[in-house]
């Protein structure tokens, strides 16, 4: 019996190698092919507002190419959408996985890590994605939220100076500038140090303005967010960011039973889809989660 090292039996071995090879290179292609096809066809879907059809789509287009990152970033939009918390921040985190070098990837993982409570993971996301697009830091107002909640006030104070250099008409950044200041020394501390805004034309930020510098007080806020002759969704968003800056207010001033019950009507009665309504939601569970471990 000839080895199976002789030089024909060699050469098959190789051919059948290279078959197989190629034969695997035409599946992996096709598969590739196929999620493509379900991708695309996914986010026209996602774009007519059909949003079940949407993560069906992709949900095929990873069942064909199980690494294809696009498919999975897109399905954790759909699940962000639909506000699956848990759901999204693991298709970001797959994401993350196959595409590492991808800075959206980071960022919508950080977001859901934020509306999930788990404050240093989002922190963490957030620099990532900060470290990979440094021109964008001082426009990433929601990781000095973030620093916040992890009680890294040094941080969020100089992230939220940083942007005002490049959004300088936000009571809103003011306001959280201030809260950094009185969590590292003082209310007193905080009152001394708010930055200076004016030209913010919503309703009723500059008298949260007024009341954080001590020119004001609660009812002129409650008062510019109920008159006018707003209505429907317009008057109810007035009355959420009215809501929810007296709970901060109030909480900076270390009145605990007020900040909450601000922000619980903030984060129930005036519930907001955007970003700071997840951040009245997730502060007002916050607050209760800290009351009930004292």
């Amino acid at each position: 019996m000839k080895p199976l090292t002789s030089s024909g039996a060699y050469i098959k071995m190789n051919v059948c190698t290279v078959f197989l090879h190629l034969a695997l290179l035409v599946t992996v292609q096709a598969d590739t092919a196929n999620a493509l096809r379900f991708y695309e066809r996914g986010k026209s879907a996602y774009t007519a507002g059909k949003i079940e059809e949407a993560k069906e789509l992709f949900t095929k287009a990873i069942a064909e190419d199980p690494k294809h990152a696009p498919s999975y970033l897109a399905r954790g939009y759909v699940y962000q959408y639909d506000r699956h918390y848990a759901a999204a921040a693991a298709d970001f985190s797959k994401s993350v996985e196959l595409e590492p070098a991808k800075p959206e990837s980071y960022f919508r993982r950080a977001v859901e890590y934020f509306n999930l409570g788990e404050f240093r993971k989002c922190v963490a996301d957030f620099e990532q994605f900060a470290e990979l697009l440094p021109d964008q830091k001082p426009h990433l107002w929601q990781l000095g939220i973030a620093y916040y909640y992890t009680g890294q006030y040094k941080e969020g104070r100089e992230l939220f100076e940083a942007h005002q250099t490049v959004n300088s008409h936000d009571v809103e950044n003011a306001v959280w500038h201030f809260l950094c200041i009185a969590g590292m020394d003082s209310f007193e501390a905080a009152r001394a140090a708010l930055i200076p805004i004016d030209g913010d034309s919503r309703v009723p930020m500059m008298q949260v303005y007024q009341l954080f510098k001590g020119t004001g007080d609660e009812e002129n806020v409650l008062k510019a967010a109920h008159q006018g002759t707003a209505i429907g969704g317009a008057r109810i968003r007035h009355s959420f960011y009215a809501h929810l800056y007296l709970g901060l207010y109030h909480e900076s001033k270390g009145s605990g039973e007020k900040a909450y019950s601000f922000m619980n009507r903030a984060a129930q009665h005036y519930k907001s889809n955007g970003y700071m309504g997840q951040v009245a939601r997730v502060h007002r569970d916050w607050l209760k989660k800290k009351r009930a471990e004292e």
